[in-house]
């Protein structure tokens, strides 16, 4: 049931930056596949220039197909190409979130925000290469925070 008062903050996706070790691999297989499969080679090299295409475009439509959205009073997520899946988790249930930013995303401007919840189905939810993720982490925390006051929610250091 969603509040009438709900507001989108923030939406996004994850960057296909994520991809690019995957990408090159499959650039290179699909680039001596092809190369064999053009100098005499047999029906192999084709077959392995087309797997190298089909992982890369997976990968394409695996990342694409991921979608984030922080509202005032919860983080959403879907993700899935054949099947979907949406999760959500409420603000004031969150635990902690954490910016990460790998040098390789880093220098392409993205960071991850780990999101770490008291959910019990799952816990931890990660937002991907990210533009601005100082940013975003940052309106977790103060909406966070507004969502606890406003449930009288307090959180126990204690394990």
């Amino acid at each position: 049931m969603n509040s009438t008062n709900e507001v989108q903050i923030w939406a996004g996706r994850p960057s296909q930056w994520v991809n690019f070790r995957t990408y090159v691999s499959c650039l290179v297989v699909f680039a001596i596949g092809t190369f064999a499969a053009l100098n005499g080679g047999n029906f192999i090299s084709y077959i392995v220039a087309a797997i190298a295409l089909v992982i890369a475009g997976w990968a394409y439509l695996n990342i694409r197909c991921w979608s984030y959205t922080l509202t005032s009073e919860r983080y959403k997520y879907r993700f899935g190409v054949l099947s979907r899946k949406f999760h959500e988790i409420e603000l004031y249930r969150v635990k902690d979130v954490v910016l990460d930013q790998p040098f390789w995303i880093r220098i392409v401007g993205r960071a991850n925000v780990t999101v770490v919840g008291f959910d019990a189905v799952r816990p931890i939810a990660h937002l991907r290469a990210i533009p601005d993720g100082a940013a975003v982490r940052e309106a977790f925390r103060n909406l966070i925070e507004k969502r606890r006051d406003i449930k009288s929610v307090r959180v126990s250091e204690r394990g």
